[in-house]
């Protein structure tokens, strides 16, 4: 098995080492393909995280507060369904 790291990094010079060792014609294009979409999702996915909980702490101040945090949690629950539907996406590209 190859290091992702390994590809990600040295991805043209791994691919001409399977070429010549291997025999095996490494997919540069679309394993960049991949990647591209991987750091997309990786990043989105990172913000649905922060805003999720910079959401949640806003609940808990309203609620200190004694106000109604319904709004806010109903933003946090879309926004867990969001996450959730990123973080499959992020799994699969990654396999």
């Amino acid at each position: 098995m190859l290091d992702p790291a390994l590809l990600r990094a040295q991805l043209v010079e791994t691919a001409e080492l399977l070429k010549t060792s291997r025999d095996f014609d490494l997919d540069v294009d679309a394993l960049n393909e991949l990647e591209a979409q991987r750091k997309q999702i990786q990043t989105r996915t990172q913000e649905l995280q922060n805003l999720r909980n910079t959401r949640s702490k806003a609940i808990g101040i309203a609620k200190s507060k004694g106000e109604d945090g319904l709004e806010l949690m109903a933003e946090v629950v879309a926004i867990a369904d969001e996450l959730s539907a990123s973080e499959v996406q992020l799994q699969a590209v990654r396999e």
